[in-house]
């Protein structure tokens, strides 16, 4: 998912929840769920996820989308290398989540 159609779902009333996934290595990608979808963020034109360097730097991209909050999600590192998704099956229940606000 492009920022363009995230904006787009968020103004439809269609985003249903937006994660912060924390790896390690200061290395964080931003969870769409639209229309019960997830998705990862992707920069234009790219295939590949786009990545974020901090909390902050997510803040900053997402500035003036009409959402209040994003999920930090710490996955368990153990548990990432049988994740069958983004965030799934014991990855996502094994995971520490912190709801910030996404305009301070």
């Amino acid at each position: 998912m492009t920022l363009e159609q995230l904006q787009l779902a968020a103004e439809q009333g269609r985003l249903q929840r937006l994660a912060l996934l924390s790896h390690e290595g200061s290395l964080y990608l931003v969870e769409t769920q639209v229309d019960g979808q997830r998705a990862l963020l992707h920069g234009d034109g790219l295939p590949a996820p786009r990545h974020f360097r901090s909390l902050e730097d997510v803040r900053r991209a997402l500035a003036d989308l009409p959402w209040p909050t994003i999920e930090l999600v710490h996955l368990n590192v153990a548990d990432e290398a049988g994740a069958t998704g983004p965030v799934a099956g014991s990855a996502d229940a094994a995971a520490m989540r912190l709801t910030v606000s996404l305009h301070p």
